[in-house]
């Protein structure tokens, strides 16, 4: 069964995610994206400094301060470390409103993690006093397998056939995001007894990293009320499927899951919490 789920987090969670990813792309207009970078490069350069620099030192002054265990530290890093989490655009990217901002800003995050995410882990490993190393080549190919790639085709198909990208967008996207689901279902059944053993003082230092890099976002935010939840989002949801790779390539997949199942499961409580309030919020 080990086996079962090592081939399911090594294959297919990254097949289903790509196709999540293409059929994201089949709606995205590339040049919007890049139009609205132009026309707001305040907006963005602000967005880029709260994931890319405000939350890893979040993470650094909250592990200061609770002195969390030693692996819940180097998880907390390492989710620091690791932007641009591509279930943003499944969440976000149904409606065109925000998709501007976002494919903008995600895209942004998807090509400046080759260079932030060695860069970060780096400093954090340095201060917070552990080794990891991370091959730049490893999270080029991370990212681009899994998020800038397929987009890329997704986006070049919907440019060459912008009739048929729009009749099969819908229906391709419905289709991967439940074989997504399909997949992470027999890995959080085999992994649900590591959110038992995890102590309560570990859940609540998790709690407080992701409530403060909500908090950013959200704060620190554009004035349009969907375009500050997408930041908070961004900032608070990070990449967890290139947090394991790192993960996997320093140190056992067995310690890395005992931290990150943890963490993804009480993330989604929280942002569902989050996004309840900031609807609630938006309609008052």
């Amino acid at each position: 069964m080990k086996e079962l789920l090592a081939e399911v987090i090594r294959i297919g969670l990254p097949l289903s995610l790509m196709a999540v990813m293409f059929a994201q792309g089949l709606k995205l207009a590339l040049g919007q994206s890049w139009v609205y970078f132009k026309e707001h490069p305040g907006l963005m350069l602000r967005s880029l400094g709260v994931v890319l620099v405000l939350v890893p030192l979040a993470a650094l002054a909250i592990i200061l301060l609770f002195d969390p265990a030693p692996a819940v530290m180097v998880g907390l890093a390492l989710m620091a470390a690791s932007p641009a989490s591509p279930s943003q655009l499944i969440k976000f990217g149904k409606n065109a409103e925000g998709l501007a901002f976002l494919s903008s800003l995600h895209l942004s995050l998807g090509l400046l993690a080759i260079i932030s995410v060695p860069a970060v882990l780096h400093l954090l490993s340095r201060a917070l006093g552990f080794q990891a190393e991370v091959d730049a080549f490893q999270v080029a190919k991370s990212v681009g397998q899994t998020m800038l790639v397929p987009v890329a085709l997704g986006v070049l198909f919907r440019r060459l056939l912008p009739v048929a990208a729009n009749r099969i967008a819908p229906l391709l996207g419905k289709l991967a995001t439940i074989a997504l689901y399909a997949m992470l279902i027999p890995v959080l059944v085999k992994t649900f007894a590591l959110v038992l053993e995890m102590d309560v003082w570990s859940y609540l230092v998790m709690a407080s990293f992701m409530i403060a890099n909500l908090a950013l976002g959200h704060l620190l935010g554009p004035a349009d009320a969907q375009q500050r939840t997408i930041l908070a989002m961004e900032s608070g949801g990070r990449n967890f499927g290139l947090a394991l790779t790192i993960a996997a390539l320093n140190f056992s997949q067995d310690k890395a899951l005992a931290v990150l199942i943890p963490y993804v499961l009480l993330f989604v409580v929280i942002s569902k919490s989050y996004l309840k309030w900031s609807e609630r919020g938006a309609t008052d």
